[in-house]
């Protein structure tokens, strides 16, 4: 299939190779033209977008689907099968223009006119197929009545009707003797309802056009007797989602409300249900920078008090340290020792000279108000 491409583009076999500048699946788009999504076209003034999104880009998918108007009847088929057990077949009633078989339609049509009396949506039989074993009728019955929006529900109601009508037929008119009483007798067990169809369907119609990604997101509701095809996003209907303080899209992924955001207020919440107030919210703020500036003011204070309070006893302990020196004691937290000799005349006796010597140990840092108490060391003389 050869394809016509604008500006100068070429067909490759598979797609349009568009000059510098133009895009488009047909090389329709010019530069600097806006690029119109979803299969939106540029029609030089704004997008125009297909069946099912809308917005100036054709970005956001449409709330509701126009839809044909539906017929003023509306028509069903029962698929039914039944054996008439008081003709034999023979070949020449598969011959639809044969004098047999249309003998055998109009006997088989009146006697279901009679067993659908009192039905008036009743509309006629119509045989698809017969087949032996006496003869086995494939046959529809077609029924009939006005649309309204319970129509699915009304035609239930016939089908039930016309299954009991057929039922008892094939239960009461029956060979007794081998003899026939009625225009056709029946196998009281033979009958089956083998389908049924309902020629108008709205809902098949809206998934239709809603198509593939979307179809499971839209369905059916009548309004003034009319199908209408809707998303969760279409206000006033009973299937519509209440987004309170928001805007509803259909994604993909399903309806979502995007709520909004005024000057005085937030709103959140699946449903967009909850609202906070902007000033609550910056007054909240304020008290908690405050309460934090308050705390680090205080901080700050009772660093620098204890800054100065070390500073005020490391003075005291300096002033100490000079008065002792200069009365010729000992610094406090200080003591010395010159050391001691141990000696004893005994055979292969040791002397120890100097054991300790000068030693002097030092605190570098003491608590000035703290008196501490020294027990001057003794020296204990033992002989092996």
């Amino acid at each position: 299939m050869l394809m016509i491409c604008f500006h100068g583009g070429t067909w490759n076999g598979k797609a349009c190779e568009c000059p510098a500048g133009f895009g488009g699946d047909k090389c329709q788009n010019k530069p600097n033209t806006p690029i119109c999504q979803n299969g939106g076209s540029w029609d030089g003034i704004k997008c125009v977008c297909t069946s099912l999104y809308y917005g100036p880009k054709c970005e956001d998918v449409v709330t509701s689907i126009d839809m044909d108007p539906p017929p003023e009847n509306v028509s069903a088929k029962m698929e039914l099968t039944v054996t008439v057990t008081n003709l034999k077949f023979t070949e020449e009633l598969q011959n639809r223009t044969s004098t047999l078989f249309k003998e055998f339609n109009e006997n088989f049509t009146k006697e279901m006119d009679i067993i659908y009396s009192g039905i008036t949506e009743y509309d006629g039989v119509n045989i698809t197929k017969l087949s032996s074993g006496s003869v086995v009728v494939e046959h529809e019955v077609i029924l009939k009545t006005k649309f309204t929006p319970e129509y699915k529900t009304f035609f239930k109601e016939i089908i039930e009707k016309v299954e009991k009508k057929i039922k008892n037929a094939t239960q009461e008119q029956i060979l007794r003797n081998d003899t026939c009483t009625s225009l056709l007798c029946f196998n009281t067990t033979a009958t089956k309802v083998q389908n049924i169809s309902i020629a108008y369907d709205p809902l098949e119609e809206c998934w239709k056009k809603a198509g593939e990604d979307f179809a499971k997101y839209f369905l059916v509701e009548y309004k003034n007797e009319k199908p209408n095809c809707i998303n969760p996003c279409m206000s006033g209907f009973n299937a519509s989602m209440n987004c309170n303080f928001g805007t509803c899209k259909l994604e993909r992924s399903g309806p979502r409300c995007y709520c909004l955001n005024t000057d005085t207020e937030w709103y959140s919440g699946k449903n967009c249900e909850s609202s906070t107030k902007k000033s609550l919210v910056f007054g909240l703020l304020g008290a908690a920078g405050a309460l934090v500036l308050v705390i680090l003011v205080i901080l700050l204070v009772f660093m620098l008090r204890s800054k100065r309070e070390v500073k005020r006893q490391k003075s005291k302990v300096t002033q100490l340290y000079k008065w002792q020196e200069e009365d010729g004691e000992p610094a406090p937290g200080t003591f010395q020792n010159t050391g001691f000799n141990i000696s004893e005349e005994q055979e292969d006796s040791t002397q120890l000279d100097s054991i300790y010597s000068n030693f002097q140990p030092s605190l570098g840092k003491i608590n000035s108000n703290s008196k501490i108490k020294i027990q001057r060391p003794q020296v204990v003389m033992t002989s092996f």
